[in-house]
């Protein structure tokens, strides 16, 4: 007789752990769910902050390269026009094609 209520117990508790897996198992399931969610919209974030700061890069490199032209291009014709000057107070012309300059 104790054999076949041990035999009882244990079937019962074998059936409550089922019942505590599966209940383990859908936690687990729903946890990591929500955890793969909340990485999605993290990532999602992230690649929108990455996107406005490489465009913000771009834009700094775009102004930097401009500027950097800017002031070769001040240089040269700075120099153009001191060479102009120069000339005319030699007293010679500067002509370019059919054109004087001074």
């Amino acid at each position: 007789m104790s054999s076949i209520i041990s035999s009882l117990s244990d079937l019962v508790q074998s059936v409550f752990e089922v019942i505590w897996s599966f209940i383990t198992t859908a936690g687990h399931l729903v946890q990591r769910t929500l955890g793969f969610g909340l990485h999605i919209c993290e990532v999602a974030v992230n690649v929108v902050i990455e996107f406005f700061k490489g465009l913000v890069d771009l834009a700094g490199g775009i102004v930097e390269f401009v500027v950097g032209n800017l002031l070769i291009l001040g240089v040269l014709a700075a120099a153009f026009v001191g060479f102009l000057q120069y000339q005319k107070k030699q007293g010679n012309t500067v002509k370019i094609g059919d054109k004087k300059l001074n």
